[in-house]
């Protein structure tokens, strides 16, 4: 989870900083079980030595997450995709290759409508539990689900289950962003921002890339920005 100052919601900020992601007092986040849908389709993502991150099925063997999860120790490059391994209903897999935003520099996490990165796998764990991506946006205060992996209860799925979609922020030379008011702190990242659709079904409507400082909200990266695989 990266932090972004909360002028660019035109939130204000507590006296006191609490967990990225996160508001002070009553959390919404409900572990979750991770072999039902859509929650079935989203897997955990380990980055050799540096830490964990979530991601969603596109495809039996091709992970959407963020590509800022994805960067070496040094903070400078990406690690090669063989560093990579992803969890999915027990069973694992590891990189074979990579795609990420136009441009999107790893030093900087810039700009910031390009972390997201596709990561192919070297076997197809995802059969059955795939997810869209959504191509349209919904109406200002849709309510979104956003799952993740998080740092503060290793091994379990948590879900803000009931946050909302806040509109498109155009955000003077980093692009086009979604802007929500989900919970998720470290290791949210590269989750995907789940919209229920009126057939019962859900899609991906943005992937999670920046949180607020002290409180619940972020942006993430338009689905309609990213390739189908």
């Amino acid at each position: 989870m990266r932090l972004i100052l909360a002028l660019l919601l035109c939130f204000t900020l507590p006296a006191v900083a609490q967990m990225p992601g996160l508001n002070p007092g009553r959390d919404p986040r409900l572990p979750v079980p991770a072999a039902h849908p859509p929650w079935h389709a989203v897997a955990l993502l380990e980055a050799e030595g540096i830490g964990i991150c979530t991601g969603a099925m596109l495809a039996p063997a091709v992970l959407l997450t963020a590509a800022h999860c994805l960067k070496d120790a040094a903070g400078t490059a990406l690690l090669p995709p063989t560093q990579l391994r992803v969890t999915l209903g027990g069973a694992e897999a590891h990189g074979v290759a990579l795609r990420i935003g136009a441009g999107f520099d790893p030093a900087r996490e810039a700009p910031w409508a390009a972390d997201w990165a596709l990561v192919s796998l070297n076997r197809p764990i995802g059969a059955g539990r795939v997810l869209p991506l959504l191509r349209e946006t919904p109406p200002e205060g849709s309510i979104l689900a956003l799952p993740g992996f998080q740092r503060d209860a290793p091994g379990t799925l948590l879900v803000d289950p009931a946050c909302r979609y806040l509109g498109l922020r155009r955000i003077e030379g980093e692009g086009v962003m979604l802007a929500h008011d989900c919970a998720g702190t470290t290791g949210s990242s590269g989750g995907p921002l789940l919209l229920r659709g009126a057939d019962g079904r859900f899609a991906i409507i943005g992937v999670q890339s920046k949180g607020m400082l002290g409180r619940a909200g972020g942006l993430a990266v338009p689905a309609l920005l990213i390739p189908l695989p």
